[in-house]
């Protein structure tokens, strides 16, 4: 990997170790921030404010020669398809996020063993999970996380427009009182969880 990337760039790599994003909620609110076209990808330009920042962070300024540098480097590493851009799973590569992270995969192969009980307790626990900002719904970039984890077990590639389409589809049949927001009861039926006892 070395030859491949420039020796102080091995720092970047560190980021993976020192840096842990908490939830998918703190992924999908770095993406947003850098996907700044809006296009579901970020591009080399895009990528470059990420490792700037990045950089910066760490007390390191680098000049555009060497931004470029770090920028091709990361795409040679990290560009799986090799279309000049990062997918969310890719990004997430950069981030050491693994599938075994997504908590709502988690939740699934958990569940499966559990009591009537246990998957109450389990699905409080999903849904604090997603409600980081403890509003008492699931809203903004706490409900693109809830997509993406959802999303991701199955399908390849995940670009944020199918986020956003999927996120529609949701409140269009889950969002029962139209607020634009995922609230317990709410997070209760999209997960299929029909139980007769108030959680």
């Amino acid at each position: 990997m070395s030859n491949i990337m420039p020796t102080d760039e091995t720092f970047i790599l560190l980021f993976r170790r020192e840096e842990q994003l908490e939830s998918s909620v703190d992924m999908m609110e770095l993406w947003r921030n850098y996907d700044r076209d809006r296009s579901g990808y970020i591009n080399a330009d895009e990528l470059k404010f990420f490792i700037r920042d990045l950089l910066k962070k760490k007390g390191k300024d680098v000049g555009d020669e060497k931004l470029e540098e770090y920028t091709a480097g990361l795409l040679t590493i990290f560009d799986k398809n090799g279309d000049g851009r990062l997918g969310l799973k890719e990004m997430a590569r950069i981030l050491s996020i693994q599938p075994e992270d997504n908590f709502l995969t988690q939740f699934e192969l958990k569940s499966k063993s559990m009591s009537y009980k246990e998957k109450q307790r389990h699905f409080h626990k999903v849904f604090d999970y997603y409600d980081k900002s403890k509003t008492g719904a699931i809203e903004g970039d706490e409900l693109d996380a809830f997509v993406k984890d959802l999303l991701e077990p199955d399908m390849e590639d995940i670009s944020t427009t199918q986020i956003d389409l999927f996120k529609k589809g949701i409140l269009t049949n889950c969002d029962k009182n139209k607020d634009g927001k995922i609230q317990k009861d709410e997070l209760r039926l999209c997960l299929g969880l029909y139980l007769d006892m108030d959680m």
